[in-house]
């Protein structure tokens, strides 16, 4: 691949939800949706992943959409910050460049292996154990058995559960079971990293570990894109950000600008919603 070609290349970037159905797939942890669509019947099921596709009724009542013409170019060892609020379209961007769902327009060209950290504990069952799960999370994340194998010490060192890792994750707290699922996702060998909010886990001391994971990651070439509400968090990481509202990007440049201006614009938004 020519080095001057973008690792991500997103242009006109759109999707539309029907309302009702649309906060299934948007509000749902990942593991929650899976065991939901298993219950459903197939055709139920599609249209339950994608459908703002399936209503081709040219009447727009109810639908709406979560990105809109959203285009931007990401290079090798960049680390790209998303910044908005809940429901600007953050995370259906992920999505879309993880390739859960598919846009309702506009393309995507993602050039590299894709690490996608969406939601950390997503694959893992409570009922096994934390070296079963490790396996498990692995498969998911695309990791084949002999690389999980290769990377399993540095992977449960990381986490810091060396004395539970056989014990099933039912008995883990919250906690431990985060650390373990970032740390899975953490070794996976994959030039371009999706990350949405994972980094809020754990203790403090642990989300620091976390943060310096994901700079080392940014340092050894890998491409991120970076979704975080710890927005100190996010400028700290990140050498770019585009600012995100109702689906549309607003600006495109300096994390540290650009956070101002979004505390500035959820200032005004405060006031104006509730006067003095």
């Amino acid at each position: 691949m020519p080095s001057d070609l973008p690792m991500i290349e997103a242009r006109g970037l759109s999707k539309r939800y029907r309302r009702d159905r649309g906060r299934i797939v948007e509000s749902m942890g990942m593991h929650h949706l899976l065991g939901e669509l298993a219950s459903m019947p197939w055709r139920a099921a599609r249209r339950a992943l994608d459908p703002g596709d399936q209503d081709r009724s040219p009447r727009d009542d109810g639908m709406f959409w979560a990105l809109d013409d959203v285009s931007f170019d990401l290079r090798a060892g960049e680390t790209l910050g998303v910044i908005g609020e809940n429901g600007a379209g953050k995370s259906v961007l992920l999505k879309l460049l993880a390739r859960i769902t598919p846009p309702t327009r506009g393309t995507a060209i993602v050039r590299g292996r894709v690490g996608a950290m969406l939601e950390v504990s997503a694959g893992f069952h409570h009922e096994l154990t934390g070296r079963e799960n490790v396996y498990l999370s692995g498969a998911i994340l695309g990791m084949s058995q002999r690389e999980i194998t290769r990377r399993f010490d540095r992977i449960i060192e990381f986490a810091e559960i060396e004395d539970a890792i056989e014990t099933p994750v039912k008995r883990y707290s919250s906690g431990m079971t985060a650390r373990l699922a970032f740390s899975v996702a953490a070794h996976l060998d994959a030039e371009i990293m999706l990350v949405d909010e994972v980094l809020a886990v754990g203790d403090t001391a642990f989300r620091t570990k976390c943060l310096d994971a994901m700079r080392s990651l940014a340092r050894s070439g890998r491409s991120i894109v970076f979704v975080s509400h710890e927005l100190d968090m996010l400028e700290r990481l990140c050498d770019r950000a585009i600012l995100v509202d109702h689906g549309r990007i607003l600006d495109d440049g300096e994390p540290g600008t650009l956070i101002g201006r979004h505390r500035s614009d959820a200032d005004r938004s405060a006031v104006t919603e509730h006067p003095a």
